[in-house]
């Protein structure tokens, strides 16, 4: 399973755990990413659950974005809905109108970044983690709905290197930012934190929870159908495709990438 899911009691009803246990390093793949994606739905329409926290017991990864290997035996015509899946992940995890809190508690690149900003709440553990919208660095834009959603909690002074740069930040570089809310020294700790803040939010009317959380994400949640169609545009571009696939081989040969 790429998924332990653990149903907790909270004020006024239940809650879930879900811990990512996809592969060594918890990588994405367009059937994973379809997997939380449903799992979400379930969830949303769920009148007894009252939030979620997303999480890992992997002590060195959380997410570390999209599988290379799963990219490389991908055929060129269908690794757009390999690559699309974050996008509509992202889009999920935005409709998804219940509270929703992730916990940083190893490297959360590209991919692993996307689903940390998609939470209404991040929290971080200190020390070895890291976390970075690394896309460019692989020769993937940064699709709008991303950037849209860096915009409403990073400092706008850092937009640039989060987003150009594909910067990797350390804990509390990252909550200095504005990209995490809290960090905590233990994975406890970061426990404790997501379990306080679930539990005070399951008091919260769950009525007015969800529709002020869709007035908020309101132009995010307008945009999704647009954003996809974007994504799929910018993937079109010349040097797009070519540049990830060297990416990616590099990766797996462990040597530097040469772009186009």
């Amino acid at each position: 399973m790429n998924y332990k899911r653990e149903v907790i009691d909270l004020p006024n009803g239940k809650g879930e755990i879900i811990r990512f246990q996809m592969n060594e390093q918890n990588t994405l793949t367009g059937q994973n990413m379809r997997d939380l994606g449903e799992i979400l739905k379930e969830i949303k329409a769920d009148p007894t659950k009252r939030g979620v926290i997303l999480g890992t017991d992997n002590p060195k990864f959380f997410c570390n974005g999209l599988d290379a290997e799963n990219l490389l035996s991908t055929p060129r015509n269908k690794l757009i809905d390999e690559v699309g899946g974050i996008v509509i992940l992202f889009g999920e995890m935005v409709q998804f109108d219940k509270p929703l809190i992730t916990e940083v508690t190893g490297y959360a690149m590209g991919g692993g970044a996307v689903i940390t900003v998609a939470s209404d709440f991040k929290y971080m553990l200190d020390g070895k983690c890291r976390i970075g919208f690394t896309e460019v660095n692989v020769g993937l834009p940064l699709p709008a709905s991303f950037i849209d959603r860096i915009k409403m909690c990073v400092e706008p002074r850092y937009w640039a290197e989060v987003c150009l740069e594909g910067t990797i930040y350390k804990a509390p570089e990252a909550k200095k930012i504005g990209l995490i809310d809290e960090i905590a020294s233990t994975p406890e700790e970061v426990r404790k934190l997501s379990l306080k803040k679930l539990e005070s939010l399951a008091k919260v009317p769950s009525s007015a929870y969800r529709a002020t959380k869709n007035t908020l994400n309101a132009a995010l949640l307008r945009n999704l159908e647009q954003y996809k169609i974007d994504t799929t545009k910018s993937f079109e571009q010349p040097g797009v495709v070519e540049n990830l696939l060297e990416a990616m081989t590099a990766l797996k040969e462990k040597r530097r990438p040469v772009f186009q």
